[in-house]
C-alpha cells in the first residue's frame, strides 16, 4: 500500500478509539479505516475493539498502552504521546477487514434503530400511562360498582322468576283488589240496611192509617139500614119509617 493511502490522525484519537473515550470526537478516524461514512459516535465506538487487533499489528506499541478509568485521561494521553508521537499516520483496513467490520456495523444500526424505535414508543407509553394514574383510583371504584351492579340484576332477574313463577295459576284471572272487595260488600251492607228500614217505616204508616179507619167502617157496617130510623119518610110522611 502507498503512502498516499494514509492519513494522520492525532495520536490521543487513536488511543480514545481504542479506549472507548466518549469524550474525544472519533467518527472520521472511524469512517476512514473501515471505508465507509460513520456518523453515529456509538457506531464509531464499535469499530474500536474490531480495529485494536488490526492497529496492534501496525504499531505493536500500542500494546503497551491500556487505559485504567481511574487514572486520569490527560496523564494517560500525556505518557503515550511522549512515546508514540504527536500524530500517527494510518492506512485504511484492508478490503476483507473492512468487510467484516461493515457487516457488524450494518447489524448493530439495524438493532440500534429498532432499539430507539422501541424506546420512543415506551417512552409515549409511560407518558400515557402517567395521565392515566389519576384515573386508576377511579376505573377501581367504577369497575366496584359494576360488580354490585350485576350481583343486583342478577338477584332482580331471580326474583322476577320466581313471581313469574308463581303468577302462572292467575294466568287470564282478573285480579281483585282485597280492600276494594272489602268497601264493595260493606257499601252493599249498608244499602240493604238502609233499604229494610225504610220498608218497616212505611209498614207502621200503614198500619195505623188502617187502624184509625177501622172503627168509621165497622159503624157503617153494624149501623141501621137507611130505610130503618127516624127521619125516614113512612107512607104517611110520619118520619117514623113505618
Amino acid at each position: 500500500m502507498s503512502d498516499t493511502a494514509r492519513k494522520v490522525f492525532p495520536t490521543e484519537t487513536v488511543l480514545a478509539l481504542l479506549a472507548g473515550n466518549k469524550d474525544i470526537d472519533v467518527k472520521e478516524l472511524a469512517g476512514y479505516i473501515t471505508g465507509r461514512s460513520i456518523s453515529c459516535c456509538c457506531a464509531a465506538r464499535v469499530v474500536g475493539p474490531m480495529a485494536a487487533g488490526w492497529l496492534a499489528a501496525l504499531y505493536p506499541a500500542f500494546l503497551d498502552f491500556e487505559w485504567n478509568k481511574e487514572t486520569s485521561w490527560a496523564d494517560f494521553a500525556a505518557k503515550a504521546k511522549s512515546a508514540l508521537g504527536e500524530n500517527i499516520s494510518l492506512p485504511p483496513m484492508c478490503s476483507g477487514l473492512q468487510g467484516q467490520v461493515t457487516e457488524a456495523l450494518d447489524r448493530f444500526i439495524d438493532q440500534s434503530a429498532t432499539i430507539k424505535a422501541q424506546s420512543e414508543e415506551l417512552s409515549v407509553l409511560q407518558k400515557k400511562v402517567e395521565e392515566l394514574t389519576p384515573y386508576q383510583a377511579q376505573a377501581v371504584e367504577l369497575d366496584k360498582k359494576v360488580g354490585q351492579l350485576e350481583t343486583k340484576v342478577k338477584t332482580l332477574t331471580t326474583e322476577a322468576n320466581n313471581l313469574r313463577k308463581e303468577s302462572l295459576p292467575f294466568k287470564g284471572k282478573m285480579p281483585v283488589d282485597q280492600q276494594e272487595l272489602e268497601n264493595i260488600i260493606k257499601d252493599a251492607i249498608k244499602t240493604n240496611l238502609k233499604g229494610l228500614a225504610l220498608g218497616a217505616a212505611a209498614g207502621a204508616v200503614a198500619g195505623d192509617a188502617a187502624a184509625e179507619a177501622a172503627p168509621a167502617e165497622e159503624v157503617a157496617e153494624s149501623g141501621p139500614a137507611p130505610e130503618f130510623g127516624f127521619g125516614a119518610s113512612g107512607s104517611d110522611s110520619s118520619g117514623f119509617g113505618f
